[in-house]
C-alpha cells in the first residue's frame, strides 16, 4: 500500500495471489497465470484509515462494493483480538454493519462467478497464537486459515489454530528455533 502508516500487507498478499508465473522474475502467484490475461482479476479494497486502523463501517462498505462490482472471492488478513467475542450472535452486536456486509457478500443472490455458488470468503484465523480462531474468520461461513511453521505445525510466534480454523497455510515464522 502506499498509503503513509499502513504496513502494506495487502499488496504483499495480493501480490503472492497475482504474480505473473513463468516468466523468471520474483514469485510466482497461486492465480497469477503467464501474463496473458489469465490470471486472476484483483480488486483493491482499503479498510485501514491509518496504521492498521479501521471502523467496521469502513469494512462494509468494502465487502457492499466487491459484492456489488464483481468481486467472488474475498480475502482478509485483519482480524479482531481473539476471546473478543464467543459467537457470531456476539460478534454482530458492536459490529452488525461489518456482519451483514461480509453477509451479504456470501449470499448466493450476489454470486459473481459462474463456477461457484456463492462468493467465498476467506480470512485470517488471527494473530494471538491461541487456540481459536478469531472474527470475522471464526464466522460460521468464513475459511479460517492458520499459518504453519516450517515444522508444519501452528506458527508458533502468531498463529491461532483450533475450533473455528478451517485450513492451514504456510506462514511467515520469524523466528525457527534450535536446529
Amino acid at each position: 500500500s502506499s498509503i503513509e502508516g499502513i504496513s502494506g500487507h495487502g499488496t504483499h498478499v495480493a501480490g503472492i495471489v497475482g504474480a505473473v508465473n513463468g516468466n523468471g522474475t520474483g514469485v510466482c502467484g497461486v492465480a497469477g497465470g503467464t501474463g496473458n490475461g489469465d490470471g486472476v482479476r484483483l480488486m483493491n479494497c482499503q479498510i485501514f484509515e491509518g496504521k492498521n486502523t479501521g471502523t467496521s463501517h469502513t469494512t462494509a462498505i468494502a465487502f457492499q462494493y466487491a459484492a456489488d462490482n464483481g468481486a467472488c472471492i474475498a480475502q482478509c488478513s485483519f482480524g479482531y483480538e481473539n476471546g473478543t467475542f464467543g459467537s457470531d450472535a456476539e460478534y454482530a452486536v458492536p459490529y452488525g454493519a461489518e456482519y451483514a456486509a461480509i453477509m451479504y457478500f456470501m449470499d448466493p443472490a450476489n454470486a459473481n462467478s459462474d463456477v461457484i455458488d456463492a462468493n467465498i470468503v476467506i480470512a485470517a484465523a488471527g494473530n494471538s497464537a491461541t487456540s481459536q480462531s478469531s472474527y470475522p474468520a471464526a464466522i460460521g461461513q468464513v475459511v479460517s486459515v492458520t499459518g504453519l511453521g516450517p515444522d508444519m505445525l501452528p506458527a508458533v510466534e502468531y498463529t491461532q489454530y483450533g475450533p473455528g480454523c478451517n485450513i492451514a497455510a504456510p506462514g511467515g515464522d520469524i523466528w525457527v528455533g534450535d536446529m
